[in-house]
């Protein structure tokens, strides 16, 4: 059997800056059997000077005779296409040389999913750090999609029936806005192939790069949100829509008014912000309950992500801006730059800046930083993470950098997160009948934070593996 043609579809528009590289790292793929289908929407760059650098069969160049926006794009790429597995990537992101190979071999070997994914690296344009590794569940449902689609273009694979659907690239949603705006295909695209019962899955591995631009300005954002609103009430209202799905209508609506009220404020577009807030708080009132809540929770993370701003100065233009009614919020402040220098020194010293690392966490000792429980919960997912991207042994040098670092913020906070890594891998261990690596994942997390002892969980896989060894060894 003939291996399955792959066609990989990059829309481009003002991308000229990055496209080579793009096209580069598919150029690059170990797998063979591809074409490459690069559609310009009328860019005013030198996007034809990038092209004429390669001279590749497999590279096809199409030309729109008018701008028409990226969905548009993709459209025409894919149909020019002629693979049976079809892959998207954005003009400015980058695929991991394994990238095609390991969905072709996934998709082969799960004739059941029609559409594939995988975890990403957030890459920082202007340093070019790696600022986290994003991962996705192992299967996405429609919830997930509805509530914030968890996967972009480029992360996206398709079985080619499925990606000639016509209503998956519904754009009658531009209509009902007062200016053509492309933002939501996420939404209808992957809602209604789960509607039609479409099965998603993550393949397990890190593929591609998504960057992210240093004081990006979003254009229309008031109709960017209303955009994708609609697209989340066109999927809720959908007949084949769950009752459970739909139960979540104001979470989703909220996440979407939450997500663009930051970029409001970000942009000093107060009004705006104001009322996308607003609206987010009377969705879902709980958003301001609580110390800290999950309006700042979400502030402090997205602030403390972008290295290119001044983390305390853009703390405080958001706080400044948030409504007049929230002002009691001001009280969390000091919460939130601490918790954001802890943020900041993860994540210098998970990805090779421990200078930079340390500097952070003398920051978070010195604002009066406590590495709670949801700190240390979160810390270990990212290591997680870590370690399917690099490996245990590359991953427990990570942690070896950071316990120190972490004992100078909290007393015995190394320590703790030691025994949240520890018996992470114990359950993983166990889900997947490593059974001999158990107890000795149980032990390192008991002894570095006794807690685990008492917890009916951690000892029931302990005598089930026990059992389960118990059985390999007669068998």
């Amino acid at each position: 059997m003939s291996s399955p043609k792959v066609s990989v579809i990059i829309p481009t528009y003002r991308g000229a800056d990055h496209l080579g590289e793009a096209i580069q790292s598919v150029l690059n793929q170990t797998y063979p059997h591809f074409e490459l289908i690069v559609v310009n929407d009328v860019s005013p760059d030198h996007t034809d000077h990038v092209l004429e650098q390669f001279d590749d069969p497999r590279l096809i160049y199409l030309v729109h005779q008018e701008n028409q926006g990226a969905v548009a794009a993709r459209k025409t790429g894919l149909n020019a296409s002629s693979g049976d597995i079809i892959f998207f990537l954005d003009q400015d992101d980058l695929f991991l040389p394994d990238k095609l190979h390991t969905h072709v071999t996934f998709l082969e070997q799960h004739p059941e999913i029609g559409v594939s994914y995988n975890a990403r690296f957030e890459l920082e344009d202007e340093t070019q750090a790696i600022r986290g590794i994003w991962e996705p569940a192992e299967t996405a449902t429609l919830a997930d999609l509805v509530l914030g689609f968890p996967f972009t273009p480029s992360d996206t694979v398709m079985r080619r029936e499925l990606a000639l659907r016509e209503d998956i690239w519904d754009q009658s949603y531009t209509l009902r806005t007062d200016e053509t705006i492309f933002n939501g295909i996420e939404i209808i695209l992957g809602g209604r192939l789960a509607l039609a019962g479409c099965k998603f899955a993550s393949v397990g591995r890190v593929l591609n790069y998504r960057r992210y631009h240093p004081r990006r300005v979003f254009s229309k954002i008031s109709a960017r949100c209303k955009a994708e609103v609609t697209c989340q009430a066109m999927i809720l209202d959908d007949p084949r829509c769950p009752d459970e799905v739909q139960a979540l209508r104001n979470r989703a609506y909220m996440n979407t008014y939450l997500y663009w009220s930051y970029y409001a404020f970000a942009q000093d577009e107060t009004a705006l912000g104001q009322s996308l807030l607003r609206e987010a708080v009377r969705l879902n009132p709980a958003l301001v309950e609580g110390q800290p809540c999950e309006l700042v929770s979400f502030i402090v993370y997205d602030s403390a992500s972008d290295g290119s701003v001044d983390m305390e100065e853009h703390l405080k233009k958001i706080f400044d801006q948030l409504p007049p009614e929230l002002a009691s919020l001001s009280n969390q402040f000091d919460w939130a730059i601490a918790r954001g220098y802890l943020i900041r020194g993860a994540q210098a010293s998970m990805w090779d800046r421990p200078a930079e690392g340390r500097r952070y966490f003398a920051q978070a000792a010195e604002a009066g930083a406590q590495v709670d429980e949801s700190f240390i919960q979160s810390l270990t997912r990212q290591l997680l993470s870590y370690q399917r991207a690099f490996g245990v042994e590359a991953t427990e040098e990570v942690i070896a950098n950071l316990v120190p670092c972490l004992e100078e913020v909290g007393s015995r906070s190394g320590q703790r997160l030691k025994g949240s890594y520890s018996v992470n891998q114990a359950f993983w261990n166990y889900q997947t009948g490593v059974y001999g690596q158990v107890p000795k994942k149980v032990i390192q997390a008991v002894t570095n934070d006794p807690k685990y002892m008492l917890n009916r969980g951690v000892l029931a896989i302990l005598l089930r593996s026990t059992l389960g060894i118990a059985l390999q060894r007669r068998n």
